[in-house]
């Protein structure tokens, strides 16, 4: 069988008891595209063990994808996220109380997500975004790419609040699966 694909998505923060994220997400597990298995699962909005549990999930499975979905309460339409920067969200804790104001004390100013952005946006119809925030998308995207950029593509999308419809992100995954690699 060929390597799966990763969906992770974002739980319960703030005053976001139900997020569309992690719905998404555990609703395409178990989903086949070009004879590659989708698993999905939650993970926790925490700046240490959301981006763990991405990293260490991925190299379990061997994965050919690695996919992060947050939800963004300001956006009208999926954005792809093309790069994060190494700040976090000072003032604004995850849900193990944690602020952080900066994610490396060292390391790159930026970094770019490895996946095929811009198809995944129009295959989306979505929009390709440089902003992924400051907050745990932001952290989730630059601490995978840092890990695993190299392994495999990493993406992150931020879906608006009524989120997305489980086949769309079907359809775009079966869109750009053709230019994943590894078998």
């Amino acid at each position: 069988m060929a390597r799966p694909i990763l969906v992770h998505g974002f739980g319960p923060f703030l005053e976001v008891e139900d997020n569309p994220a992690a719905r998404l997400a555990c609703a395409v597990d178990g989903a086949s595209i070009g004879g590659r298995a989708v698993v999905g699962e939650e993970i926790p909005v925490s700046y240490a063990r959301g981006p763990a549990a991405s990293i260490a999930r991925a190299r379990a499975l061997d994965a050919a994808l690695l996919i992060g979905v947050g939800v963004a309460r300001s956006r009208s339409v999926v954005c792809v996220e093309s790069r994060a920067v190494p700040l976090g969200h000072e003032h604004l804790a995850d849900v193990d109380g944690v602020q952080l104001a900066r994610l490396a004390a060292r390391g790159a100013r930026s970094v770019q997500a490895t996946g095929p952005v811009s198809k995944m946006a129009a295959a989306l119809s979505g929009v390709v975004s440089a902003d992924a925030g400051r907050y745990v998308c932001n952290a989730w995207l630059y601490q995978t790419v840092r890990a695993l950029g190299e392994e495999l593509p990493v993406l992150f999308l931020h879906v608006p609040p009524p989120g997305l419809a489980p086949e769309q992100l079907l359809a775009a995954l079966e869109t750009i699966e053709g230019s994943l690699h590894g078998g």
